[in-house]
């Protein structure tokens, strides 16, 4: 079996680490297959959304210490760290909406890989962690870059030098995820948000990237960078679409594409 696995269902790539037994902790397989879906969901044309994972209603436990166990310190190299990085970059970068489904644990790597989403649900169950400070480490997968511009400064200082803890209230409270998830089918409505997108207007692809790229930009060039944005929206089928079936009282059908 796969450790990470793949499979389109009405036009959201589900990507779901395969490794139950080990509490979905990610070892090189992991990581490596994570960088693949990520690319093969990016590359399909029948994928408008991706929705991230675990099996067995958990999330991932962290990383698995077998990513170190063979390897001697000397041996972690920054090519190593890097690749690692990437597998995580690369959900990021989709132009397609990305969301981690958060049930159970979510813990270092695993949190690390939930924040390189662009959107985060959360289960009832749901306790994120940013552990990396336990074993001595710093968070190297994004996590220093891309928590406190969702949480703010402090409250990721606190994360990260405490190491602690967090459920579902603080989750929401902090921000840590957008929604939060009923008891219920928590993963049917994770699946159910991602058909919503996947379904959704070109300008679902533009958005994400705007927001995340207009971060580092100063006023002039996120005014640029929307307008060009909106040109390609306006230009693209999607928009007279919208408008067509505003003026016939009826449901859009986007191709998103």
């Amino acid at each position: 079996m796969d450790a990470v696995s793949y499979e389109v269902v009405d036009r959201v790539a589900v990507v779901t680490i395969e490794r139950p037994d080990r509490r979905n902790a990610m070892d090189l397989a992991v990581f490596d297959q994570l960088r693949e879906r990520a690319v093969q969901a990016g590359a399909d044309r029948e994928v408008g959304a991706v929705l991230v994972r675990g099996r067995g209603g958990v999330f991932s436990s962290g990383i698995d210490t077998s990513v170190f166990g063979g390897q001697a310190q000397e041996g972690i190299t920054l090519s190593f760290v890097e690749r690692l990085q990437s597998a995580f970059t690369a959900f990021e970068d989709l132009d397609k909406p990305s969301i981690a489904a958060v049930e159970g644990h979510c813990y270092g790597a695993g949190l690390q890989l939930a924040l390189a989403c662009h959107l985060r649900v959360a289960a009832p169950d749901a306790r994120m962690s940013l552990m990396e400070a336990r074993w001595g480490l710093v968070p190297d997968l994004g996590g220093t870059h891309r928590l406190p511009r969702l949480v703010g400064l402090g409250r990721a200082t606190d994360l990260a030098l405490t190491a602690r803890v967090v459920e579902i209230d603080e989750i929401m409270t902090m921000g840590l995820a957008e929604r939060r998830l009923g008891d219920d089918d928590p993963g049917g409505e994770a699946l159910g948000l991602a058909r919503q997108l996947a379904n959704g207007p070109y300008a679902l692809r533009e958005i994400p990237r705007l927001l995340r790229e207009n971060l580092e930009r100063d006023r002039s060039g996120a005014l640029q960078a929307e307008a060009l944005a909106q040109v390609r929206c306006i230009q693209h089928p999607d928009f007279a679409e919208a408008v067509t079936a505003r003026l016939e009282g009826r449901e859009a059908r986007f191709s998103g594409e």
